[in-house]
């Protein structure tokens, strides 16, 4: 990690003072969609974990909208969150109604 992320992580940690025992007590949910948001929240609650700073591993979440075929990003998604940590918990939510209302149109 470079110096410059590194004082941005320990700024936001700083900055999140009244909310540390909280977020050191609970496990965190992060949806994640693989874009440079969530990219980079993840990696700043990994930077927390790898710290100590939070005893819970992050559980990453992603929602399948089913709105199109989205396997290929999904398969992009878990080579990432692999070659971050290789202890990650990915949870995956389908909607099937979304997806069944797209055939019907």
């Amino acid at each position: 990690m470079n110096e410059t992320l590194e004082s941005i992580f320990q700024s936001a940690w700083s900055r999140l003072k009244n909310y540390q025992d909280f977020m050191k007590s609970k496990p965190a949910v992060i949806s994640f969609s693989g874009g440079k948001d969530s990219s980079l929240l993840l990696q700043f609650f990994l930077w927390l974990h790898n710290k100590n700073l939070i005893s819970h591993f992050p559980t990453i979440y992603h929602l399948d909208h089913s709105i199109r075929d989205n396997s290929e990003q999904e398969s992009e998604i878990l080579k990432y969150i692999s070659s971050l940590t290789p202890k990650h918990i990915f949870k995956k939510k389908t909607f099937r109604s979304l997806q069944i209302r797209q055939k019907l149109v």
